[in-house]
């Protein structure tokens, strides 16, 4: 992998983990639907300074204690595996239909509300904190990338980096555009086939990384 490899790596595993409904998805369509469309921006904002600190930890201090080459491919070798579970799991999903968007449903959940911008970005941080997925996909995919992305210096670093939260602010942003505009032009179709272009890259960036491992 080089630097823009890692980068687009990173933003399309982003996306993948993203598109698929949980606690921000929740969060971001409630709080925009009372409080507009910049509380989804200040929400992920909170996600990535959380992420930048993980980051900042696995490169500092984490990645020194997985510099044995053995580690590395353990690291990889289930990295890789993560990988084809998740892209196995949203096809599976797709067909039995657990993805489906329904902006009523989720606007009637309740949410907690806040009046500054500060608590829209802790909620941000509390949202990620509270998902269990997020630390399983930061100690499997998120310490593979890295690891490959030390190579590279800071440059490595900060391209995994700007990838992975490009994705979320990308795709977050869009979802609090469509909630504060009441547009229903993204149908259930164009999301089912996003997702199943996610799964195909994760197959194969999950084979590469099995492979890279093994080998």
């Amino acid at each position: 992998m080089n630097v823009y490899q890692i980068f687009i790596g990173s933003m399309v595993v982003a996306f993948s983990g993203a598109l698929v409904p949980g606690p921000m998805l929740t969060l971001v369509i409630s709080s925009v639907a009372r409080k507009g469309f910049w509380t989804s921006f200040f929400i992920v904002v909170g996600h990535a300074i959380l992420e930048l600190v993980v980051v900042i930890g696995f490169f500092l201090g984490i990645l020194k204690f997985l510099d044995d080459p053995l580690i590395a491919k353990i690291i990889g070798l289930l990295g890789g595996i993560f990988l084809l579970y998740m892209g196995t799991d949203i096809i599976i999903s797709i067909f039995k239909k657990k993805f489906i968007i329904d902006f009523k449903s989720v606007l009637k959940q309740k949410t907690i509300t806040g009046k500054s911008t500060i608590s829209v970005i802790f909620k941000g941080i509390l949202i990620s904190l509270a998902n269990p997925y997020w630390f399983i996909w930061w100690i499997s995919i998120g310490a593979a990338f890295l690891l490959k992305s030390v190579k590279f210096n800071i440059a490595g670093i900060s391209s995994f980096y700007i990838g992975h939260i490009s994705a979320d602010f990308i795709w977050y942003l869009f979802i609090g555009f469509l909630v504060n505009t009441g547009r229903r032009f993204f149908n259930q179709k164009i999301y089912n086939g996003i997702l199943i272009a996610c799964s195909i890259f994760l197959f194969y960036l999950g084979s590469r990384f099995i492979v890279e491992a093994v080998i």
